[in-house]
């Protein structure tokens, strides 16, 4: 029997290897799938032999207190890879983890393949990874279309399979979010007192901390001037309305769900988010938005000093341009959001023509089953039967 080791290292990559999981054991019989996750990629069929659950960080001076359990985390995968007689390792997103356990693989056992899934974002930062990639991985799978091109011009194995948040909002309709949050038949018209703003403070500790305060001040900002608008915040996965609530109060008209997220971006007027992968959803389903980013100075001038790109958000570096407004560390004030969230629920000129923009995005996109194409990917080096 075929057997797979597929490695995450936060919760945001493991709904990705999740679905990659269950393609895989769909296309590959009786195929054995070994998982450095959780709940998540238990759920798909795979046997959890390193625990992740609960990991996310973000930022060099807030990794620097998990270094410790990413080093055993790693040492244990190494130490069932070589125990196990797997046919291929395949690593899911978090660069920083996953290309020095990369190293350490390739090294003790060069005759397995490895394989990326969601490529690096070195054309961002980092460049200098490239040659990691080019020493230690068979392929590189790609979630945005332009990233083949710079891989294969440097010599990395690099293919585009299609992009996993255009897989996971195919079929989305805010209805059941409406219903849930209250929302009458009108709750499409835009009408500030009858909208609905979709709040997203993060999932990492690290990022909540700085953004979820400022959006808190933002939100009572918004209130005083749109009494009727409805606001709901949503909660990833491990994070409770309480341990939000003692880093700023949660204002009593303010909803909180722990829902599927792309359903309230569905039912939403507009969005109020961190950087991230909400930003592409929101995008993707054609929602204007307000994006903020903040996090520990340190951490901030560190990465500041690394990142090559002029935008943070997704929408906007697909584009090349801004499309969406950015609010970044000291420039992310709640008075600033507020006005930005009200001249997109007052300004229907600006509010279409950010629509418009962000609709051209998802044509860029194509339309591939990423988790279907990169299982086909990875079948081919696997033994067959």
């Amino acid at each position: 029997m075929p057997k797979l080791f597929i490695s995450t290292a936060e919760v945001s990559a493991e709904l990705h290897a999740s679905r990659l999981a269950s393609s895989l054991r769909e296309l590959v019989p009786g195929l054995e799938i070994t998982a450095a996750g959780g709940s998540l990629l238990a759920g798909a069929g795979a046997e959890i032999a390193v625990d992740m659950a609960g990991r996310s960080v973000m930022g060099f001076w807030e990794a620097l207190g998990q270094l410790s359990f990413y080093r055993q985390a790693g040492r244990a995968i190494l130490a069932r890879l070589q125990k196990g007689r797997h046919d291929a390792l395949v690593l899911v997103d978090a660069p920083s983890f996953h290309l020095w356990l990369a190293r350490g693989v390739h090294a003790a056992l060069p005759r397995l393949p490895i394989l990326y899934y969601i490529a690096p974002k070195l054309w961002a930062w980092k460049e200098w990874r490239v040659r990691n990639l080019r020493r230690d991985i068979a392929l590189t799978m790609c979630i945005f279309p332009f990233e083949p091109d710079f891989f294969l011009s440097r010599g990395v194995a690099a293919v585009y399979v299609g992009n996993p948040t255009l897989d996971q909002i195919r079929g989305v309709s805010g209805d059941s979010a409406a219903i849930r949050l209250g929302l009458g038949g009108d709750w499409r018209r835009v009408d500030p007192d009858k909208g609905l703003l979709a709040v997203f403070p993060g999932s990492r500790n690290s990022e909540i901390k700085y953004i979820w305060p400022r959006q808190a001040a933002a939100l009572a900002l918004l209130r005083r001037r749109f009494p009727g608008l409805k606001a709901a915040l949503a909660l990833a996965p491990g994070l409770d309305r309480e341990r939000l609530a003692a880093l700023a109060p949660i204002p009593e008209w303010v909803e909180t769900t722990s829902g599927d997220s792309r359903e309230l971006i569905a039912a939403s007027t507009a969005v109020l988010a961190k950087s991230g992968t909400t930003t592409l959803e929101a995008a993707l389903l054609g929602k204007p938005m307000a994006v903020c980013f903040a996090g520990h100075p340190v951490s901030y001038n560190i990465a500041k000093s690394f990142v090559k790109l002029p935008h943070v958000s997704l929408p906007n570096i697909l584009a090349g341009r801004e499309i969406v407004r950015e609010f970044i560390q000291a420039a992310a004030t709640p008075g600033d959001l507020a006005a930005e969230i009200g001249r997109i629920l007052t300004d229907g000129r600006y509010r279409r023509r950010m629509r418009s923009n962000l609709n051209r995005l998802r044509e860029k996109l194509g339309d591939r089953p990423a988790a279907r194409l990169a299982a086909r990917k990875i079948a081919e080096f696997l033994p067959a039967g």
